[in-house]
């Protein structure tokens, strides 16, 4: 196989599982609020349902890219390294059987993984101009 074909089932199935990404945050934003609201509390939630209202209104992805980083870092638990911090604190009593607890594990899954995919089709793109 070629570069040039390998490359090509690469973009394909990148674009593929970023048109997927897309559809989960139209169609199962509720999980992401949930999961923002019992890992961040208030403020979390506002941004997440700010990501859910964008997307249900026609908004791609890229348009709320810093939104959805963020949300995967609240989600991975990068915003709990200050012990005192709000989201460490929320973090602590999420008991793990917790349904909603689940659903932020999924949650952190489907944007580590869309965003990773939209990430590689910007790269793609820009080699294809360049």
């Amino acid at each position: 196989m070629n570069d040039t074909t390998t490359e090509m089932r690469a973009t394909l199935q990148a674009a593929a599982i970023r048109r997927a990404f897309a559809d989960w945050l139209r169609a199962d934003a509720d999980k992401l609020v949930s999961a923002a609201q019992i890992l961040g509390g208030d403020r979390w939630e506002d941004r997440a349902t700010a990501v859910a209202e964008a997307m249900a209104g026609g908004a791609e992805p890229e348009e709320v890219r810093a939104d959805l980083i963020a949300l995967r870092r609240l989600l991975t638990l990068e915003c709990t390294d200050e012990i005192d911090g709000l989201e460490a604190v929320r973090f602590l009593p999420v008991d793990p059987d917790d349904p909603r607890a689940d659903d932020a594990r999924l949650c952190a899954e489907a944007l580590e993984c869309g965003l990773g995919a939209m990430d590689q089709l910007a790269t793609m793109t820009v080699r294809e101009v360049a």
